[in-house]
């Protein structure tokens, strides 16, 4: 980790505080003979790379200034402050203070930076770690005696000192457009815990930022298909802590959740939401939500589940939540993500909704749960969009409505290793099952919550109208999506595989056969299937 070598950090540090002193700012901002050096040109930017530049520091609280460290600007109030050998957390109020700038003629500007902040109290990221913006700071007055706004902004905490989160554009609001002098200042504040933040790559540029200038609209309501990657922000989705500490971070390319530090060795409880934005699903029939995630040291599966709402309230981040998915396949590995693909329900067409990601975890113990590749389209799961046709979906011709129904293979309550022959949903259609003259016959397993069907093994479904689809989520076993390499076939139907998500399109009518037509042996020859979405024809 880079900040291991003492020795060498200490030696580092006092050259960049020389550095810091006696550099001369390497942009030439400044009109000639200002007494405040009034910002003339657009785009300004910082690297902080050898210097805090053309900014200045201002403690009001403690004596703890921004400086120039590890190719950044850096604060902390962490310090060991009576020379006993450990560390202390002091309070602090400290800025980081921009030149002024000239925003005349300016009509819209937005401001961003690259920042790792750390060892901070999830309940404090939005009061004591902020971006302010005010026109009427002056250096001899100080920051006390000036007015400031506050911009929005949505810290992520990170969990490594290599890993870098942008702030995205931050709208400078109107009221400070067409302006001779505006100053932006970074505010860092401490009190019984002292974070770390440090910061580079700032840059102020004309043009409207991605947060409409703190409407609370959060760049409005997405429409579908709407997705987001989690490799470098958390994009338009937000974090809400409801109890304890903690929140959702970005590492390694996902955004994760948990509650144990590995350089402290510490569990710590909390339950944190990571919240979309709105998302609208105005004139759809069929619509279907897929995240690809990693899950490891489970220790319930009601710490990790997916919620949905349509009456989010901002006050109450914890209620008025409908559960979506209550169980994930714990992972063996770092590397090999399982895949969800699931329906939404028919009561939430049409709406204006949110999804959630809930995480919670006790003082003694929990998981991490990584995810990406968040995404929100419609049609039926295993589909790319409103026509089908996505990468391995298949194309489903036959038209669908929001009339269908999921059932897991754990909800029948069958006995380990039990034998399946007919099980019957909710609605009356059926599902029966036949060896196919293999001597194991289709069975269920608690390792997996799965329905095994095995080379030769089929599976009838039959209605009381006509299916349309059927779709299949299966399982990964160390590394091995157990879908039976894709040997499936229908009749009628046709099959398409992606990940763990099987599709049986186009089969219009009241039964089809589901047949694994492996030839090989071994978990890859097997059908594991999770759960099951059986769609009906309009």
């Amino acid at each position: 980790m880079k900040k291991t070598f003492q020795f060498l950090a200490l030696a580092f540090a006092a050259l960049c505080f020389t550095a810091c002193e006696d550099v001369p700012a390497p942009y030439n901002i400044f009109s000639e003979g200002a007494s405040q050096g009034t910002g003339s040109h657009l785009p300004y930017t910082a690297t902080f790379e050898s210097s805090l530049g053309d900014f200045t520091t201002e403690n009001t609280v403690g004596d703890f200034p921004w400086t120039c460290q590890y190719s950044c600007a850096q604060i902390t109030s962490y310090i060991d402050t009576d020379g006993d050998g450990t560390k202390e957390n002091n309070p602090a109020t400290s800025w980081l203070i921009s030149p002024a700038f000239d925003l005349t003629g300016v009509e819209a500007a937005h401001v961003a930076f690259d920042y790792i902040l750390r060892y901070a109290n999830a309940s404090e990221l939005a009061t004591n770690y902020q971006v302010l913006v005010s026109k009427d700071y002056t250096k001899d007055a100080g920051a006390a005696a000036a007015s400031w706004t506050v911009l929005p902004l949505d810290l992520v905490q990170g969990s490594d000192w290599d890993t870098w989160t942008n702030t995205g554009n931050l709208n400078i609001p109107a009221e400070f457009c067409n302006t001779a002098n505006v100053t932006i200042a970074l505010r860092y504040i401490a009190q019984a815990k002292a974070a770390t933040w440090e910061v580079k790559n700032f840059v102020l540029d004309q043009g409207a930022g991605d947060n409409g200038g703190g409407s609370g609209e959060e760049g409005g309501v997405k429409t579908l298909p709407y997705s987001e990657e989690f490799s470098t922000t958390l994009g338009g989705f937000k974090n809400y802590t409801t109890s304890g500490e903690g929140a959702w971070t970005i590492d390694y390319s996902t955004a994760k959740a948990t509650g144990y530090d590995n350089a402290s060795k510490v569990t710590t409880a909390g339950t944190y939401y990571l919240v979309s934005p709105e998302i609208s699903l105005a004139g759809q029939t069929a619509v279907h939500v897929s995240y690809e995630y990693i899950l490891r040291y489970n220790k319930g599966d009601e710490n990790q589940q997916v919620f949905i709402t349509d009456a989010f309230n901002e006050a109450a981040p914890a209620e008025g939540w409908t559960l979506l998915v209550d169980k994930h396949t714990e992972g063996s590995d770092w590397t090999t993500f399982a895949k969800e693909d699931i329906a939404i329900p028919a009561a939430y067409l049409g709406k204006t909704v949110r999804i959630a990601f809930r995480y919670n975890t006790n003082a003694e113990s929990g998981s991490t749960w990584e995810v990406k590749n968040f995404a929100i389209a419609a049609g039926a799961p295993g589909e790319g969009g409103n026509t089908g046709g996505g990468e391995g979906g298949g194309t489903v011709d036959t038209p669908i409505t929001n009339d269908y129904i999921t059932v897991t293979a754990a909800s029948f309550g069958l006995e380990n290793q039990t034998a399946v022959t007919e099980l019957k949903l909710s609605d009356g259609t059926t599902l029966t099952f036949d060896g196919g003259g293999n001597t194991n016959p289709p069975k269920y397993y608690n390792a997996g919550n799965n329905i095994r069907m095995y080379p030769k093994n089929t599976m009838t479904i039959s209605a009381s109208k006509k299916i349309a689809a059927v779709v299949l989520n299966v399982d990964k076993y160390n590394g091995v999506i157990c879908n039976a390499s894709g040997d499936i076939t229908a009749n009628p139907g046709s099959v398409s595989t992606s990940e763990q998500v099987v599709t049986i399109s186009n089969v219009n009518a009241t039964s089809t056969v589901i047949t694994n037509t492996s030839t090989t042996t071994s978990t890859k020859s097997q059908i594991r299937w999770i759960s099951l979405t059986v769609y009906y024809v309009e």
